[in-house]
C-alpha cells in the first residue's frame, strides 16, 4: 500500500473512531484526538462534567469565530486544551476568554497558533500520527490508555490523562518513537502515586463495547 492510501485508510479509520467515543474538531477541520475507555480513571460525574464543558464551550467557540479559525477543544479532568489555528491575536483572545469563563473548567492549556488554516494534507499527515501513536499505546502495558486522551497537532503530539510519574514518562517516550515525523510530545498529565493508581484502577468496571 502507498502513503497516500495508507493515510486515506487511516483518516476514515481515525475518523470512525472519533465519532464512536465522541470525539471530534468544532472549526473548519480536524485535530486529531481521541479517548481509548475501558476504565477510566476519572470519576463518572467528571466524565460527564468534562463532555458538558467540551459542548458548551465548542458552541460557544463556534459562535465567536465561526469559520475564520480552525480549532480544537479537547477536555479532560475539567482541563480545556485548545489548539489549532486562528487568523489574529484578537481571534486568541476571544477564544481564551470564552475558556476561561467557561463553568467548571479548571485550567486551560493555550496551544493555538496564530497562522493559516492548516490544509487537508497536513491534518492527514496528523490523522496518520495519530493512529501510529495509539496502536503503540494499545500495544504497551505499563501505558494506561484507557485514562488518557491522544492530540495530534501540526505533527505535535498532546497527552492528557491521569497516570503516574512512570507511566506518563512511557507514554512519552512511545509517543516520541511512533514516528519521525512528530516534532515534539508535550505531557498534560493530571500525576498521581503509586497508591493512588491502585485504588483508582481497583475501583474501575471496564465499559461494555457495543
Amino acid at each position: 500500500m502507498n502513503l497516500l492510501n495508507f493515510l486515506r485508510s487511516t483518516a476514515v479509520l481515525v475518523g470512525a473512531v472519533s465519532i464512536l467515543q465522541g470525539c471530534f474538531p468544532i472549526i473548519a477541520g480536524s485535530g486529531l484526538y481521541g479517548a481509548m475507555v475501558l476504565a477510566d480513571r476519572r470519576p463518572l460525574s467528571v466524565t460527564t462534567i468534562d463532555r458538558g464543558i467540551q459542548l458548551e464551550l465548542e458552541a460557544n467557540i463556534q459562535n465567536k469565530v465561526g469559520t475564520n479559525a480552525h480549532l480544537n477543544v479537547t477536555v479532560f479532568n475539567q482541563k480545556v486544551l485548545l489548539t489549532g489555528e486562528v487568523p489574529n491575536q484578537n481571534y486568541k483572545n476571544l477564544v481564551l476568554q470564552e475558556a476561561n469563563q467557561q463553568a467548571n473548567v479548571k485550567k486551560v492549556f493555550d496551544e493555538m497558533k496564530i497562522a493559516e488554516n492548516s490544509s487537508a494534507e497536513d491534518r492527514l499527515l496528523d490523522t496518520s500520527l495519530f493512529s501510529l501513536v495509539k496502536a503503540r499505546f494499545i500495544a504497551t502495558t505499563d501505558i494506561p490508555s484507557n485514562s488518557m486522551k491522544i492530540v495530534v497537532e501540526a505533527k505535535r503530539v498532546y497527552l492528557m490523562g491521569v497516570a503516574t510519574e512512570l507511566e506518563a514518562k512511557a507514554a512519552a517516550t512511545v509517543a516520541s518513537r511512533a514516528s519521525d515525523s512528530i516534532k515534539e510530545v508535550v505531557k498534560l498529565f493530571d500525576i498521581i502515586s503509586e497508591e493512588e493508581k491502585k485504588k483508582l484502577d481497583s475501583m474501575g468496571v471496564p465499559e461494555t463495547k457495543k
